[in-house]
Order: structure tokens, then C-alpha cells, then sequence
């Protein structure tokens, strides 16, 4: 495969790894989202109308953290120059899998003593970094958490395809890797709601185990291509 397959590639796992968080916080957390912040937002605005506050400060928790996630990997990766991959963000990912793999210490060995705000605070922390590494590569406009742009300019490359008659049947590069970034999230949703309930947070290691897999792939793969202009 070429470099920019693999690249393709660790993208959409990155959209499976957000899937698998997003159903974590909200089967185990407390009905929260710690990756996709419109659902989270949303949840906010119903728990503040219905005057729950325990939601409430979840749901903050959630946004916070997801905040201070972003702003981490802005100042990482922000002011880089624009390359293939560049090496901030594999050092963006390598604390994300270092945030991810803390949460999974903290729910196994002290899950009786850690606060579920703890817990909430540390995947969406991870999930925000993941966010805006995933934005700094520039691929297909898809940032692996934001899905909803992503939905939307799927069905535009859809719909442009209908009716451009010479076109029908063929679909940019861009377009396949949006439909398959919503399938992998989807996909990874399944798996953690499959998961979650008998196995409680066990399914954290599938994340973990991605992003080393991305880690190493960016070592051994893109190392040569960390300042070349995309």
C-alpha cells in the first residue's frame, strides 16, 4: 500500500476509537458523550432544563475536558507547518494513548476510589487531542469526532454524483473515505455496546491498541514524509 493508504487507514480507526469512547462515557459514565460534543451539548441543555444536576456536572465535566484537550493538542500542533504527517501530531496521539491508557489503570485498579468525573475528564481530555491531530492532517475535511459535517458532505458528493450524468457511479476519494469514517465509528459503537455492559470498560484496551498501532506506523511509515508539504 501506498503512504497515503496507511494515513487513510489510521484516520478511520481513529473514528472507531472515538465510537468505542463515545459509548463508554455514556453506558458507564453516566449517559454521557466524551467525543462527539454536539450529543454532549445536547444532553447539557436537557439536563439543565430538567434541573438534574448530577447530568449537569457530567455533562460539563465532558465539555471541559474536551476543551482543554483541544487547546493541548492547538499548541501542539497549531503552529506546525503543514506536512504529510507531521510530527507533532504522532506526539499529539502519543499522549492521547497515554491519557486513554491512565483511564484504563484508574476504571481497573482504582474504580472504587476514582471519581467518575475523573473518568469523564480523561476521555474527553483524550478525545479533544484526538480531535484536533486528526484536523491538522487535512484529509477529507474528517477530524474523527465531528461527524455530522462529515454526514453532511457525504450525502453533497452523493447527491452531486446524481446529477452529473458523466460522473454517475464514481466517487472521489474523498467521498468513500467519509462513508467509511462514519461506518467505522458506527462499527466501533457496536462493538463497545456489545462490550461494555458484562465486560465494564475492558473494551479501552481496543483504543490503546490502536493508537500503538498508529504510533508505530507513523515511526516506521511516515517518518520520511514529517516535513513534506501534503
Amino acid at each position: 500500500m501506498t503512504v497515503s493508504a496507511y494515513r487513510n487507514i489510521t484516520l478511520l480507526l481513529l473514528c472507531m476509537t472515538a465510537g468505542i469512547v463515545d459509548v463508554i462515557g455514556y453506558l458507564s459514565l453516566g449517559h454521557v458523550f466524551t467525543a462527539n460534543m454536539t450529543g454532549n451539548i445536547v444532553l447539557l441543555g436537557l439536563a439543565i432544563g430538567n434541573s438534574l444536576q448530577l447530568t449537569v456536572l457530567k455533562s460539563l465535566t465532558s465539555l471541559i475536558g474536551f476543551i482543554a484537550g483541544v487547546v493541548a493538542a492547538a499548541a501542539l500542533v497549531g503552529n506546525k507547518k503543514k506536512s504529510f504527517w507531521p510530527r507533532a501530531v504522532t506526539a499529539a496521539l502519543a499522549i492521547e494513548g497515554a491519557v486513554l491508557f491512565l483511564f484504563a489503570l484508574f476504571s481497573y485498579l482504582f474504580a472504587d476510589v476514582v471519581s467518575v468525573y475523573v473518568l469523564i475528564m480523561l476521555l474527553s481530555f483524550a478525545m479533544g487531542m484526538q480531535t484536533t491531530a486528526a484536523r491538522k492532517l487535512g484529509v477529507a475535511g474528517i477530524s474523527t469526532t465531528v461527524l455530522t459535517g462529515t454526514l453532511a458532505n457525504f450525502f453533497e458528493d452523493l447527491t452531486g454524483r446524481f446529477y452529473k450524468a458523466g460522473d454517475r457511479g464514481h466517487f472521489t476519494r474523498d467521498a468513500v473515505l467519509r462513508a467509511l469514517a462514519l461506518v467505522l465509528y458506527c462499527f466501533g459503537a457496536v462493538i463497545a455496546a456489545f462490550a461494555e455492559p458484562n465486560y465494564k470498560f475492558a473494551i479501552i484496551w481496543l483504543p490503546i491498541a490502536i493508537i500503538l498501532g498508529i504510533l508505530i506506523c507513523a515511526i516506521t511509515k511516515f517518518r520520511a514524509y514529517t516535513e513534506e508539504k501534503a
